[in-house]
């Protein structure tokens, strides 16, 4: 999702065919993640110093509302829960996943979602040996 904000070609064509194609799925850590990584990108703060600067994080939080929630928004929003957490955990050892990384793939194991788009090659091998299809480009978008 930050990508496509970001004007990458590859991310905005891989959304730009999925957008009533394909159901699209996210969950709250992938919420989360964009919020925050567009607010402390978007007023160039850190995390410390947003802590401190609430008008800061108004601004760019209304930002966020304005010019990226409504993409989020096209898609339904899966609930984390306890089998998903112990999935995770599993992913974190058994492929080296960071923990937000192995929630995703969890999310997608648990409800049997076929494919996880991302532009992040850590996901080649776990996606792989987990039988979810990797969608990394609109090739691999419209194999599925």
């Amino acid at each position: 999702m930050l990508s496509i904000k970001k004007g990458n070609p590859k991310a905005v064509k891989i959304m730009e065919n999925a957008l009533g194609a394909y159901e699209l799925y996210i969950n709250d850590v992938v919420y989360s993640e964009v919020a925050y990584v567009f607010i402390r990108t978007d007023s160039g703060k850190s995390y410390f110093e947003l802590k401190r600067d609430k008008k800061s994080v108004i601004n760019a939080g209304s930002n966020f509302l304005s010019k990226l929630f409504p993409l989020l928004n096209l898609t339904k929003l899966l609930e984390v829960n306890d089998s998903i957490i112990a999935l995770a955990n599993n992913y974190i050892v058994k492929y080296g996943l960071l923990p937000n990384d192995a929630l995703f793939l969890a999310t997608c194991k648990f409800y049997g979602i076929e494919s996880l788009v991302s532009l992040d090659e850590d996901f080649k091998e776990p996606c792989r040996e987990e039988k979810i299809r990797l969608v990394s480009d609109v090739e691999s978008l419209k194999e599925g």
